[in-house]
């Protein structure tokens, strides 16, 4: 746990090699009604038998971080203030991988936060929700539906039975996609309406950041429209991996995505 102090005790999951580690540090940061764990399950264990770092974050009330009896009322900006926490925490700048919501906040922090690269998996573009909000109301209004109601309704469980099939891919067997599914939280309703209007983000090649963009081919949340647009935005690389959704990080092909990650990193010297 990283200490309160400036806000709530946050969780950090840690891996790496036996001996020392191979390049800057991966800090992994989850999108809406996720944890830390979402990467703990098979992306950071291949990166950390490859010699590298990592490291994962539960933003304030979500996993085991405190601030879950504040969920309600948490800004962007506070996912924010816990992300500046923790990469102040490291031993140098880290390279920052984001998914989904946490890659809108990975986004938000460039150039505000010293990095040495940036990943983003399955992100909403540098507008958030502006564009996919509306579109999925549109287009697939069971994701739009369930997903608010399971973060107003705190009752509930955020992804429904009926969402397992939208949100993983076909190569997740439905006994562990539900298994998946039972861990995720609510989201903040506050942060979900901030992110349609997330203010300014610079891109990444304009600050020298380097940037790879991966979304999944049968992403119904993302489509790889807007991933391709993101990578033109920051000046990236941009992939699209056949046969994955959403989460991308969960998905049977975890580890070959992880792998491109990785050859690109290695790549840059990163």
């Amino acid at each position: 746990m990283l200490g309160g102090g400036d806000g709530p005790a946050l969780e950090i999951v840690a891996a790496g090699p036996p001996g020392p580690s191979r390049g800057a540090p991966i800090l992994f940061v989850h999108g809406a009604f996720g944890g830390a764990w979402i990467w703990a399950e098979r992306m950071m264990p291949f990166l950390a038998r490859r010699g590298r770092a990592v490291a994962a974050v539960s933003l304030r009330g979500h996993g085991r971080s405190e601030g879950h009896e504040a969920l309600d009322t948490t800004s962007l900006a506070d996912f924010g203030a816990d992300l500046r926490r923790v990469v102040a925490s490291l031993r140098e700048p880290p390279i920052l991988v984001g998914h989904s919501l946490g890659g809108l906040l990975a986004q938000l922090a460039l150039g505000r936060l010293p990095l040495r690269g940036l990943v983003l998996l399955g992100s909403l573009p540098p507008e958030g929700l502006a564009v996919v909000g509306p579109r999925l109301a549109l287009t697939e209004p069971l994701i739009w539906s369930e997903s608010f109601m399971g973060s107003l309704a705190r009752e509930r469980a955020p992804i429904s039975d009926a969402l397992l099939r939208v949100l993983f891919s076909e190569g997740v067997p439905v006994r562990r996609a539900a298994r998946y599914a039972a861990r995720m939280t609510p989201e903040s309703a506050r942060a979900l309406a901030e992110a349609h209007l997330p203010g300014p983000i610079l891109p990444a090649a304009a600050i020298g950041v380097p940037a790879l963009v991966l979304g999944g081919a049968d992403d119904r949340l993302v489509w790889p429209v807007s991933t391709r647009r993101t990578a033109f935005y920051h000046g990236g690389q941009v992939r699209i991996v056949p046969r994955m959704g959403h989460f991308l990080m969960l998905d049977d092909d975890a580890e070959e995505t992880a792998g491109a990650v990785l050859d690109w990193l290695e790549a840059r010297g990163l």
